[in-house]
């Protein structure tokens, strides 16, 4: 087995498994699919996969919505299959990232049905219930007369995900509600999950709404305290050592929580947000397509955040590209500017995650209509496009779950253009690998519009729609640029919305 990378050095590809390759021809992707696909993604330079969901679902929340916990969906194959993969991966020097979802399950998980019934038994308090069908209490999504027993579920998210119950941090119902130091059935019933899941040898989990465990606790401190009881828990019972990536957003929580790393997530405060897909509060265009003064220091208040807390924390962030939740760059940005957002991703401190086909532009397709619970995020998590054969070569079936993008490239289109946005992410990737500078936590920020230092390393992303110019030492040399730059007699001069990567 190859040496698998230290998480620090990990580079994570995110996989919508419905629709990276379909091996057995009936529409949907698997994981005998992924595992085909490894030398592509070894090719890219990735050396991590994060999976969203496989496990047994109704798939009324694109599996976010788990009916069996321990088994995956017979759409993506078998529990063996996940084995094989996993220990392809590990022999390759690949780590895997499962889907961990700790605030729910579906309303079909068998679990669930017995907290449903009309008399008490032994998983009676692992979901949230109040004790009155007729109160629905203002600020809590509670489901009312669906099943026998007498109160309402707690819903997490949707209507059909019931909340798993690991108390309130503040008790408004003494009825109901029990203080999150006194429950513990959830917070066992997780263990057992993840678990499961590491005795299969993956790597660890990136945990979804990982902050929604406690209710009533808009601190997040009860949340952070239970996710450290349950890190000590598992490293007191000798568990593998693991990574945790949250979809959390606010690392001087995250990762006091113990975390790895946190997610900056695509929220309309967020700073890549303000740099990517910003359209929102009267500014037309994102800080990468259209610069504005306002717009750049409501960037830097987020910026400043982000980077002050994994210092403070001694965690790490995780930037993206996007995800299965986000809409596509391509939706906002031009295939240049794209590159310069690729340029950042990957010059960031911390773990970054490329979503899969946004390395080739792919377009979220916003005229879907809803498939599987995913609603504005369907046009999202359409097919990888691979090549000019039958379905973008994704599948030999007649019917695919959803159509590919027919105007977006294909993987063999970037392939033969030496300046496509494939190859440019390509390069970004091997040098950061190389780069020890670019994969440490050194970090600082320098005057300009975008410029700081990534240890030796000076990166500047030139925003402005005139030139920059910065002191730089006579001796530096350019590693990577983007569009027209110049050094000389100890300046570097950056033309409008140029890149570069100086040593």
């Amino acid at each position: 087995m190859a040496q698998l990378p230290a998480f620090r050095d990990c580079i994570f590809y995110e996989i919508y498994p419905n629709s990276f390759f379909d091996s057995n021809g009936d529409g949907f992707g698997d994981l005998k699919g992924i595992q085909q696909k490894l030398d592509y993604i070894q090719q890219l330079g990735c050396n991590a996969i994060w999976l969203n969901p496989i496990y047994d679902s109704p798939f009324k929340d694109g599996g976010y919505d788990v009916r069996d916990p321990y088994k995956v969906s017979p759409r993506f194959g078998s529990n063996e299959d996940l084995r094989d993969l996993i220990e392809e991966m590990h022999h390759r020097g690949m780590r895997l990232f499962l889907d961990l979802i700790p605030g729910h399950m579906s309303t079909e998980n068998k679990d669930f049905l017995r907290s449903a019934e009309g008399v008490p038994n032994e998983d009676y308090d692992l979901f949230i219930w109040n004790d009155n069908v007729w109160d629905l209490v203002p600020g809590y999504r509670l489901i009312s007369g669906c099943y026998d027993r007498s109160g309402c579920y707690l819903v997490n998210f949707f209507a059909h995900q019931p909340a798993i119950n690991y108390g309130f941090n503040k008790i408004e119902f003494p009825s109901w509600q029990t203080s999150y130091k006194e429950t513990k059935h959830g917070k066992e019933y997780l263990e057992k999950i993840m678990k499961y899941w590491l005795s299969y040898d993956i790597d660890g989990f990136r945990v979804d709404m990982a902050d929604s465990l406690v209710k009533n606790d808009e601190s997040r401190e009860a949340t952070v305290s239970l996710w450290k009881e349950i890190r000590a828990d598992l490293k007191k019972e000798g568990v593998k050592e693991f990574y945790m990536t949250s979809e959390w957003s606010l690392p001087h929580q995250s990762l006091e929580a113990g975390f790895d790393s946190d997610f900056c997530l695509d929220w309309v405060t967020n700073c890549t947000h303000r740099l990517w897909r910003q359209k929102e509060d009267g500014f037309s265009a994102p800080l990468f397509h259209h610069y504005d003064e306002k717009l750049y220091d409501l960037f830097l208040e987020n910026f400043n955040y982000v980077i002050r807390s994994y210092k403070e924390k001694k965690g790490k962030l995780s930037f993206i590209s996007g995800n299965h939740d986000t809409c596509r760059l391509a939706n906002f940005l031009t295939i240049d500017e794209m590159k310069l957002a690729h340029l950042f991703l990957f010059t960031m401190p911390g773990v970054p995650y490329l979503y899969f086909g946004d390395e080739i532009g792919m377009h979220t397709n916003t005229d879907l209509p809803s498939f599987e619970g995913g609603y504005q995020r369907t046009g999202s998590r359409t097919p990888m496009r691979w090549d000019h054969s039958k379905n973008a070569g994704f599948s030999k079936a007649d019917h695919i779950f959803l159509p590919t993008n027919e105007n977006d490239s294909t993987l063999e289109d970037q392939l033969k253009d030496p300046n496509s946005l494939w190859h440019v992410v390509h390069q970004l990737i091997e040098l950061r690998k190389q780069d020890e500078d670019l994969r440490s936590d050194d970090f600082t920020l320098l005057e300009g519009r975008l410029a700081y230092m990534r240890g030796k390393d000076f990166v500047a992303i030139n925003l402005l729609d005139q030139p920059q110019e910065f002191p730089i030492d006579e001796k530096a040399k350019i590693l990577f640029q983007l569009g027209g730059v110049s050094l000389e007699k100890g300046k570097l001069i950056l033309q409008p919305h140029a890149g570069v990567i100086v040593r």
